[in-house]
């Protein structure tokens, strides 16, 4: 799934807003907290782990940094929690600022499947939401 959001700022300045860690419950309300677990900064390799709530649970992801070149991209691959994920985060400049192009693809297993639409909704209607308050919040 992909979600866009034009953002009337510099990418420089929304992508290190965007990936770093201690700042995404600021702009994902379905994060409960989000850290580094390798030293900084951010690169690839990077190890992250994130404590969200998902659908009335708590759960926690790990991540593995797998692409990472400011202002542009970042990726991360989940390497533990309820199902394999994959996030990236492309950053481009525009004539107003910049648009940010989030990608999420989740492969659910087992009981997962059965629900599979509705994770998918979930995790569609959160990016939206987040990327929007990341816009308000960088713009206001």
């Amino acid at each position: 799934m992909v979600e866009r959001v034009e953002i009337a700022r510099d990418a420089a300045s929304v992508f290190a807003f965007l990936t770093d860690p201690a700042r995404r419950a600021e702009w994902d309300r379905s994060v409960v907290s989000e850290e580094l677990l390798t030293p900084p900064p951010v690169k690839i390799g990077s190890a992250i782990r994130t404590r969200m709530t998902v659908m009335g649970r708590e759960i926690e992801f790990d991540w593995r940094v797998t692409a990472f070149d400011p202002p542009t991209t970042m990726a991360a691959t989940s390497t533990s929690g309820t199902m394999p994920t994959r996030l990236r985060f492309d950053v481009a400049d525009t004539d107003a600022g910049c648009r940010v192009t989030a990608t999420i693809e989740a492969s659910p297993s087992g009981m997962l499947r059965i629900v599979e639409p509705i994770v998918a909704e979930s995790a569609r209607s959160t990016l939206a939401a987040g990327l929007a308050r990341a816009k308000a919040l960088l713009e206001g």
